[in-house]
């Protein structure tokens, strides 16, 4: 079962704002999902700062360059995820399959070094797959 969440580029920013907690549960082994369209768009600011959740330097978003958090370093504005509430993440953008190596909680943030000047959000839609029984 698929399930929808609204990610804002504000209050789910890396810097500044709270992760968005799915409440989804991960097992190794399992597959992890995530799209979002690509003609949902959130900004980092002013100016041409607008971007889908694969972030600013793809071609809809300009030429930005990454932010480095630490060991990450994603697009600014690109949708990422953790499953261990931000010690480690993953760019997830407009479309991510992904194999479940250890298990966690799923979370979801707009990567940006500074959420004050963020706006708009994206959805995401999120399933797990157990494989077949």
């Amino acid at each position: 079962m698929a399930y929808q969440f609204v990610v804002k580029a504000n209050s789910n920013s890396v810097s500044g704002g709270a992760p968005l907690n799915t409440g989804i549960a991960v097992n190794p082994g399992q597959l992890l999902t995530i799209t979002a369209s690509p003609d949902d768009t959130w900004s980092a600011g002013s100016g041409n700062r607008t971007s889908n959740a694969n972030g600013l330097g793809n071609p809809q978003g300009g030429n930005f360059g990454a932010f480095t958090k630490g060991d990450f370093s994603f697009l600014y504005g690109s949708l990422v995820g953790s499953l261990d509430n931000g010690k480690t993440y993953f760019g997830v953008g407009t479309r991510l399959e992904m194999t479940v190596l250890a298990p966690g909680r799923l979370s979801l943030y707009y990567w940006d070094i500074n959420n004050a000047d963020n706006t708009g959000d994206v959805t995401a839609t999120v399933d797990v797959y157990n494989g077949p029984q």
